[in-house]
Parts: structure tokens; C-alpha cells; sequence
């Protein structure tokens, strides 16, 4: 097998993208060039072999940990190591941007990429499940019994945040920085120093909210009433990714919310070089 050469991502590379996109096969539309230059590229990683782009990783390097996002082989070249490479690549990749530790989310048929991810060390943590979720379907969930306030969130708010709900590090900053998206928070008006009740990164293109977190599934409506007025108006439904939260799964689904795609959330530290 030829050397897999590695490259950072160029604004040449939107249509090897749009090709390579459409094979993680999560439902999502393919995001404008415009959108994919200014988000995207980046932190995106090509793969070449003979000159061939083969594969390209999309990975998020927040503060200490590393988000690998896309990782997408060509049908053609599947099989032949290339995914174990591009693993390598990325793990040199994050290990220079200052991560120990890293993490992905994983379709749990895709066997061959399962036992990749175990192979360098990551274990499974938690199921993430995304719903389509048509708006009135979202009026028949439970409210609170207490008042609670959506509000943007603020800088000053991310720690809480990731500390409330067990995100990474730096994931909220790294939301804000990328533009285009609504981060709300839920708090108590009458306890403003408490804890978050909620948190959602809400993108309008999609429509979707990822990742989408509360404390207890009754503030789950009142986050979602915060999201409609950023909403598109011509889409029924939104997008909602629950993450190891069987409770609102559960929930979700009780009003008639659709499963669109179930992954596994794996995670573990970066295999050293060598």
C-alpha cells in the first residue's frame, strides 16, 4: 500500500468534502462552501494516497481533550488501513495541538470502526440518540414545576456549564467561536448563582440543537421554547441529540419524536507516538 499523506484542508477542497460527507450517512443536509470554509476547514485534516484524496477527518481541539468529529475513508479504499492512518495522523495531530485525551461518536453497527476505535485504546461511555422533533410534539412535554429562564449564555457561564453537565473543557467556547449557532442557558432566577438547569448549542441551518442537556427531563420544554424563536420558519421539526440520558429518551420518544440516528460515544487517552 502507498503512503497515506496527510494535509490540511484548503477552500479547494469543498467538493472532496461534499463527496466524502454524504458516507457517515447521518441524515444531515451538506453544509454550504461558504459555511464549510468558515466552520470547518480549519480543523480539517485530508488524506492522500497517489495523489488521491481517500479520507478526511474533521477533529475539534478543545482545552486538553480532542473532538473527533468526521472521520470518513472512501468506499474504495475501506479495508486496506487507511482508517487505522488517519487515526495515527489525527493522534500526532492533537497530541501537537496540546490533547492528552480524545473522544468521537460511532454509528454501534459500524463494527470495523468500533474495533478500530478500541484498538488505540477508547471505550465506550455513554448512547447518544438524535430525534426528529416536530414542534407540537414538543408541546405535549412536561413543565417544570418552578420557574426557569432562558438566556444567551455567556463566557462567564461556560465552566458551569461543562462542569453541570460533564462536557469537555472548552466545547462551549469553541461553539461560540465558530459563529452561526445560538447557545442558550436555563437557569433559576431565584438561585442565579446556582448551578445551569440547561444548555443547548442550537444550529438554524440544520435545524438542530447538539449537544442538548438538562438537568432533569421537565426543563427539556422550556429550553425547546427557548430555541423556536431562532428557528427557520418553514421546518416543522428540529433536530435534538440527547446524550446518556435514558430518562429524556425515553420521554421523547413517549410524545411521538422520531429517532433519526443512535451512536456511541467512545473516549480515552492518546496513545502516545511511536
Amino acid at each position: 500500500m502507498s503512503r497515506l499523506v496527510a494535509r490540511p484542508a484548503t477552500t479547494a477542497d469543498y467538493d472532496h468534502f461534499a463527496r466524502l460527507f454524504v458516507e457517515l450517512d447521518t441524515g444531515n443536509p451538506i453544509l454550504p462552501r461558504d459555511r464549510w470554509e468558515s466552520v470547518l476547514a480549519r480543523d480539517t485534516l485530508f488524506f492522500e494516497q497517489d495523489g488521491e484524496v481517500v479520507a478526511y477527518a474533521y477533529v475539534q481541539p478543545l482545552r486538553g481533550v480532542g473532538y473527533v468529529r468526521h472521520v470518513v475513508v472512501a468506499p474504495s479504499h475501506r479495508g486496506k488501513g487507511v482508517g487505522g492512518g488517519v487515526m495515527r495522523a489525527v493522534a500526532a495531530h492533537l497530541r501537537g495541538r496540546g490533547c492528552a485525551r480524545w473522544c468521537l461518536n460511532v454509528k454501534p453497527d459500524n463494527t470495523a470502526a468500533v474495533r478500530l476505535y478500541r484498538s488505540i485504546g477508547m471505550e465506550h461511555a455513554y448512547v447518544m440518540t438524535t430525534f426528529q422533533l416536530a414542534w407540537d410534539a414538543a408541546a405535549r412535554l412536561p413543565r417544570p414545576f418552578r420557574r426557569v429562564v432562558a438566556r444567551p449564555a455567556q463566557p462567564s457561564d461556560d465552566a458551569a456549564v461543562e462542569a453541570a453537565f460533564a462536557m469537555p473543557s472548552g466545547q462551549v467556547a469553541e461553539a461560540r467561536a465558530r459563529g452561526g449557532l445560538v447557545l442558550l442557558c436555563l437557569v433559576d432566577p431565584a438561585a442565579p448563582d446556582a448551578a445551569p438547569l440547561g444548555f443547548t448549542s442550537f444550529d438554524p441551518f440544520l435545524p438542530g440543537a447538539f449537544p442538548f442537556r438538562v438537568a432533569a427531563p421537565e426543563f427539556a420544554a422550556p429550553l425547546l421554547e427557548a430555541i423556536r424563536p431562532h428557528a427557520p420558519r418553514a421546518p416543522e421539526a428540529l433536530l435534538v441529540t440527547v446524550e446518556d440520558d435514558d430518562t429524556l429518551v425515553a420521554l421523547l420518544g413517549d410524545v411521538g419524536a422520531t429517532v433519526q440516528l443512535v451512536g456511541a460515544h467512545f473516549r480515552g487517552e492518546i496513545p502516545a507516538a511511536g
